[in-house]
């Protein structure tokens, strides 16, 4: 589900990740289709450039939804979309988020070259 990439305990969305990821299929067009709905749900808020749960228990429940042996894995994930995808203007921003995402999914990184560029972040 789309909204697995939004269960992040302390930051919302960027559009910016958005609009890259927008064009790269179709299927990820009708993910973001759903997260559109979401928003006119309410379960969602846009401000500016970034989305944001409405309230923290929405963002709590939709979190817990994730069993736990598979939150690493999507934590990992997140850290490297978030670091393909943001702009070199970005980079300073979005840094300590990146490195938190890959910490917390660090148990799921296999290849040591890859654990020592974490390390060095």
């Amino acid at each position: 589900s789309i909204l697995k990439l939004f269960m992040r305990e302390e930051e919302g969305f960027h559009d910016e990740l958005s609009g890259k990821e927008r064009k790269s299929s179709d299927d990820s067009n009708d993910q973001f289709m759903m997260f559109d709905f979401a928003v006119d749900e309410g379960l969602l808020q846009k401000e500016g450039r970034n989305y944001n749960f409405a309230h923290d228990q929405i963002q709590h429940a939709a979190y817990s939804l994730i069993p736990e042996d598979e939150r690493g894995r999507l934590h990992k994930h997140i850290g490297k979309l978030i670091l393909i995808y943001v702009s070199d203007d970005e980079v300073d921003d979005v840094l300590f988020l990146a490195v938190d995402q890959l910490n917390r999914g660090a148990a799921f990184i296999e290849e040591e070259e890859k654990k020592m560029d974490l390390a060095m972040l």
